[in-house]
C-alpha cells in the first residue's frame, strides 16, 4: 500500500510542475507588416496589433530605418535608439486618454492556470517624455473597457539603462476565462507623462491545473500515509 501512496504523491507533484508552452501572442516582436505600400507616420501598428481610439493619433510603430511607422528620431522621441529585437518596436503615450493598444488571442486562457507575461521596455528620450512608465495589462471582451487587470509591466528607470526585461505572473480567474482581447494601457509612474517603447512581448502558460482525479489521488495518498504512521506508532 505504501507504494500506492508514494505513487499518488509523485503523480500529483508531476501534474503541477512548471511547464513552458509556446508564446500565445502573434507577431510578438512587431516585425510582420503586410500592409501594402509604404506605411509611414503616427498611429500605425503592425499585423495582429490593434489601436484603441480615441485618442488620435494612437500608439505608434518605430522602425530602425523608418520603413514602417516613424523613424526613432521623429519628434526626438527615441533618437539614437534601435529595436531590442529585429527592426521595429511600439510605443504608447500615457497622457491624452492613454494611447492603448492590444491583440485578440486565438483562444481564451485556461481557468486556474498560471501565466507569465514579459516584455522589453525602453524609456523615451524626448525631455518631456523622459519619465518612468510602463504598461498595465488587461483582459477584456471590448477593447477600451479594461475589464480584468492582470498586472503591471515596468517601470522604466532611465534612458541610460537601455532595453530592460520586465515580467509578472497571474492566475486565471473565472472572470478572466472567457475574455480574449489583451490590452496594453500605458501609464506614467512619476511626474510627467511617459511613452515607453515596447518590444519582444510574450504570454506563456507556466503551470498547469491539477485534474480532479489527480487531486483525489493525492488526498488518498495523504490519508494513507497518516494511517500508516498511526499503525506504526
Amino acid at each position: 500500500m505504501r507504494k500506492f501512496y508514494t505513487y499518488a504523491l509523485v503523480v500529483f507533484f508531476a501534474s503541477t510542475i512548471t511547464i513552458t508552452q509556446a508564446n500565445l501572442l502573434k507577431n510578438s516582436s512587431f516585425e510582420d507588416t503586410t500592409l501594402t505600400g509604404t506605411i509611414t507616420g503616427q498611429g500605425n501598428l503592425p499585423d495582429y496589433w490593434v489601436n484603441i481610439a480615441p485618442p488620435t493619433p494612437t500608439a505608434d510603430t518605430y522602425s530602425n530605418d523608418g520603413s514602417f511607422g516613424v523613424s526613432p528620431s521623429a519628434y526626438g522621441n527615441f533618437s539614437g535608439v534601435t529595436a531590442y529585437d529585429g527592426n521595429q518596436w511600439v510605443a504608447g503615450w500615457s497622457a491624452s486618454g492613454q494611447e492603448s493598444f492590444g491583440q485578440y488571442l486565438d483562444t481564451s486562457l485556461t481557468l486556474g492556470a498560471t501565466y507569465e507575461f514579459s516584455g522589453w521596455l525602453h524609456q523615451a528620450v524626448r525631455p518631456d517624455l523622459n519619465n518612468p512608465g510602463g504598461y498595465e495589462i488587461f483582459l477584456t471582451d471590448t477593447p477600451g473597457i479594461q475589464d480584468e487587470y492582470l498586472g503591471f509591466l515596468g517601470s522604466t528607470g532611465s534612458v541610460s539603462q537601455g532595453w530592460l526585461e520586465y515580467s509578472f505572473t497571474f492566475s486565471v480567474t473565472d472572470a478572466m476565462s472567457d475574455l480574449t482581447f489583451l490590452e496594453f494601457g500605458p501609464i506614467a509612474t512619476a511626474a510627467g507623462s511617459a511613452y515607453p517603447g515596447l518590444d519582444m512581448v510574450s504570454l506563456t502558460q507556466v503551470s498547469d491545473v491539477p485534474e480532479p482525479a489527480i487531486i483525489a489521488l493525492f488526498t488518498a495518498g495523504l490519508f494513507g500515509i497518516g494511517f500508516a504512521r498511526r499503525r506504526k506508532a
